[in-house]
């Protein structure tokens, strides 16, 4: 899979480009089976900086990635805002849905005329959004009450296969900026131990402990080794 990134104040997006293979080349299929054109599901985790990190995992047309990506839609869908508050689904029309002119241009554009979205939350304030989108008519009721129980089902899978999926790249990211060493010591600080006790386990001094624990709050922008405890923990990197 490749990826690129877009940041937004407080709402940061790594975008996988393709999807290829394996359990959402089925969810694909399936949405197609459901009379939809295509699917996404993306993850939100709260950040380092106190917004949220997005990851997304999608087979919407390419044209409407680039232009996502480029201009920074994520923090604009209404689609996706919708399941950042809540966890009830929304069946939406691009032109009734509350989102700025560039959003809905690009929707259209894209043939996003109508969907379904279903968001998943964790205790942890991370969360999981599914997007069913085509570009034929409204969803009827009828429609609504054949199928409710299989999107629904479509949505818990989703969550209970591509959030693991996603959650572990975003990781390993995020990991990749913090040494072993650093991580180790955040490990110790979250157990309990004192600096001097760091020193004694890890065969290092005092001085640098606190040198890898204050890089450690840098790179989390953190504001003390609590909070940067706190932050690696929501995001997973002492797991």
């Amino acid at each position: 899979m490749r990826h690129s990134q877009n940041d937004t104040p407080g709402l940061a997006l790594s975008y996988v480009r393709s999807a290829d293979g394996g359990f959402f080349e089925g969810l694909h299929a399936g949405a197609l089976r459901l009379g939809f054109d295509s699917c996404g599901y993306t993850i939100g985790i709260p950040a380092a900086n106190g917004g949220i990190q997005f990851v997304m995992i999608n087979s919407f047309p390419r044209s409407w990635q680039e232009r996502y990506r480029r201009s920074g839609l994520h923090a604009q869908d209404p689609t996706l805002l919708h399941g950042m508050r809540e966890s009830r689904p929304l069946i939406w029309s691009s032109a009734s849905l509350d989102a700025p002119a560039a959003w809905r241009q690009a929707a259209l554009a894209a043939g996003f005329n109508h969907g379904w979205t279903k968001a998943t939350h964790d205790a942890s304030g991370r969360f999981g959004v599914l997007t069913l989108a085509r570009s034929r008519g409204p969803i009827s009721a009828q429609e609504l009450q054949d199928n409710l129980p299989t999107m629904l089902w479509l949505a818990q899978m989703s969550h209970s296969v591509l959030f693991k999926m996603l959650f572990s790249r975003h990781r390993h990211r995020s990991r990749a900026s913090l040494t072993a060493r650093e991580l180790l010591v955040l490990r110790l600080v979250a157990d309990g131990r004192s600096s001097l006790e760091i020193a004694n386990t890890t065969g290092i001094t005092e001085r640098t402990v606190a040198f890898h624990i204050g890089n450690a709050i840098t790179k989390l922008d953190a504001t003390n080794k609590t909070h940067a405890v706190v932050t690696a923990m929501r995001m997973g990197l002492l797991d």
